[in-house]
């Protein structure tokens, strides 16, 4: 039985409400998504909360409330950060929330928002080593983590909203403004000498982050609509942050992928993420899409202990495309069985020299070639493609994501060619022949369960005298499968320049 959970996060800067579904086997989607721009930070006199900001906070918490009892919502986690925290009144706040709506908030700690932020990370991306960072409107939270265990983490008292407040008081920055602004970040970050030199990814979360990330999509005519996992070199931070401080507000606001409401204190999180790349001596910033809200639900769901590997992500993130777009669970398994037995024994053959990437990029295609039926029977295919290419697949990259969505759909060198065309940014001509061939495999393992009944137990790759023979054990001789082989054996042999035929072989009984 499928659940609704609701996660609120009430920022120093905005306050959101993302509602999930939570499948039986604990898998989450996300059906709806809503924020409000707050600024509670501008709020925070003399260590106190106003009227006007307890005022809008009650009006959203009651509006957030009528979403969730529209939506039916069965549980609800609500979490406050920095303003509410530093608040002095922020406990009698989260009463008249509680009292007003039912809605219970925790406020968080510093050191629990850097944690939850650290948990999204290692949920979402397959990376060993990293800094983080979630730039709020209150707050800046650090961690750093080595072979994907959180070593060290920090939160700084100030976030867009303050730093802004502190330094930048001119419509366009002043040089001296602008220095002093640096200076204090330079000094903020070197107190914690466990960044200095890590040279490893510094991995930036939170709304400014997804901000840079689209004016810098927008600046290079990106291919592909989407933010998370989304690397910008330590040169285009500087180039970006260089040009935009230059321009008026309402210039500023007019900047291609620049968020309205973010374009007055975007400069300070920016200059953030530069003081930070510095510091670390890393020449990358990865966007990274999740954040606070799904560590709190990760912890929720899952426990406090993240996947101790990509792999674990790449089968959890399989797992939520199969539920979600009903793909036929046994079929899917046992294509991908028999394609990874012909990879193997390809290999083995010395016909390819491909390692364990590009095993793992076959098996989570093979997993997930249905997944555009659910749209339509006719052009499938085309329908994969898309869902596997913008939907968001937690554990990869772009261009693996890419990957595996043309080899799930892999039909013709047509169609494959097209698709790489549309994305010359992220994939290149070299990997028409990886998928090729991969794709290949995939459509001969797929026709030998066109029945979708597992009849053909296992396949053996046989050479003699120069030609292979692929030597396909079933329950009988006479299944459907082995009737529609001829054509995807054909094409396997032009793709992989190898003569090869089948031959139908019975199971032996099990004794």
């Amino acid at each position: 039985m499928t659940k609704s959970i609701g996660v609120i996060d009430l920022g120093s800067n905005t306050a959101r409400l993302v509602i999930y579904k939570q499948d039986e086997q604990g898998n989450l989607t996300e059906v709806d998504n809503i924020k409000r721009s707050l600024r509670l930070s501008n709020h925070l006199q003399n260590n106190h909360l106003d009227a006007e900001g307890i005022s809008i906070t009650l009006t959203c918490l009651h509006q957030f409330k009528e979403l969730l009892d529209a939506r039916q919502v069965q549980k609800t986690i609500a979490v406050a950060t920095a303003a509410v925290r530093q608040a002095e009144n922020g406990i009698e706040l989260t009463q008249r929330i509680k009292a007003e709506t039912g809605i219970s908030v925790q406020i968080l700690t510093g050191e629990e928002e850097a944690r939850f932020g650290y948990l999204a990370v290692m949920d979402s991306m397959n990376v060993d080593e990293g800094v983080t960072i979630d730039i709020g409107g209150g707050s800046t939270e650090i961690t750093y983590f080595q072979n994907r265990r959180l070593q060290e983490s920090h939160s700084f008292p100030f976030g867009i909203v303050t730093l802004t407040k502190m330094f930048l008081h001119s419509d366009i920055p002043t040089e001296a403004e602008f220095a002093q602004l640096r200076s204090f970040l330079a000094a903020s970050f070197a107190s914690k000498p466990w960044l200095m030199g890590k040279k490893c990814p510094v991995i930036a979360i939170g709304g400014t982050a997804r901000n840079l990330g689209k004016i810098h999509q927008r600046s290079v005519h990106y291919s592909m609509d989407s933010l998370h996992h989304y690397p910008i070199s330590t040169e285009s931070v500087t180039g970006i942050l260089e040009h935009i401080r230059s321009l008026s507000l309402e210039e500023r606001r007019q900047v291609p992928g620049m968020s309205k409401d973010r374009a007055d204190v975007v400069l300070s999180g920016i200059a953030a993420f530069e003081s930070l790349l510095e510091y670390t001596g890393s020449d990358v910033l990865l966007v990274s899409n999740k954040g606070l809200r799904e560590g709190v639900l990760y912890e929720s769901v899952w426990g406090t202990e993240p996947p101790a590997t990509g792999s674990e992500i790449h089968a959890k993130t399989a797992a939520q495309f199969m539920n979600r777009y009903h793909i036929d669970r046994a079929h899917a398994e046992h294509v991908k069985g028999l394609a990874l037995s012909l990879f193997d024994q390809l290999g083995t053959q010395g016909l390819h020299t491909f390692g364990q990437a590009e095993r793992e990029l076959l098996a989570t295609a093979t997993l997930l070639h249905d997944a555009g039926r659910t749209i339509n029977v006719y052009e499938s295919s085309e329908h994969t493609f898309y869902l596997l290419s913008q939907v968001l697949m937690a554990g990869y990259t772009h261009r693996e994501r890419l990957l595996i969505a043309m080899l799930a759909a892999y039909k013709s060198n047509k169609l494959l060619v097209s698709q790489i065309n549309r994305h010359p940014d992220i994939v290149s001509k070299q990997d028409k022949s990886l998928i090729e061939k991969l794709g290949h495999i995939l459509l001969v393992s797929r026709m030998l369960d066109r029945s979708m009944t597992q009849s053909i137990r296992s396949v053996q790759l046989t050479k003699t005298n120069g030609s292979y023979s692929l030597i396909c054990v079933g329950k009988r001789t006479d299944h459907l499968e082995y009737s529609l082989l001829d054509e995807p054996l054909i094409k396997f042999s032009k793709g992989w320049k190898i003569p090869i035929s089948f031959e139908a072989a019975i199971a032996k009984p099990k004794t």
